[in-house]
């Protein structure tokens, strides 16, 4: 199961449209041209614009949340700034991946 996290706070249970695997081009409707995979500890991965600090997208509350919660400054003290910003995605490799 996907989480999707808009930057006006809401956060919805998405799904690829194909039952198996999101698309590019469904990852670039949810974050933006530009798609980030970043991983975490728990196995999911971070879905992001990928040059969304740098265009100054607003910052994703609920989603920084969640990193924080992958990222806890104590055990990752050099990590980095700790701020999502924009619409973001939290999925499953298996959702991630290109195979069929």
């Amino acid at each position: 199961m996907a989480t999707y996290y808009k930057i006006d706070g809401l956060e919805m249970e998405v799904h690829p449209k194909n039952g198996k695997s999101f698309s590019y081009d469904e990852l670039m409707a949810f974050v933006g041209y530009l798609v980030q995979i970043v991983p975490l500890p728990s196995g999911k991965s971070l879905v992001v614009h990928d040059e969304g600090k740098l265009i100054n997208l607003p910052i994703n509350r609920k989603a920084t949340e969640e990193w924080k919660r992958e990222y806890p400054i104590k055990q990752y003290p050099h990590n980095n700034d700790a701020l999502v910003v924009g619409d973001a995605l939290i999925a499953t490799d298996k959702e991630l991946s290109e195979e069929e």
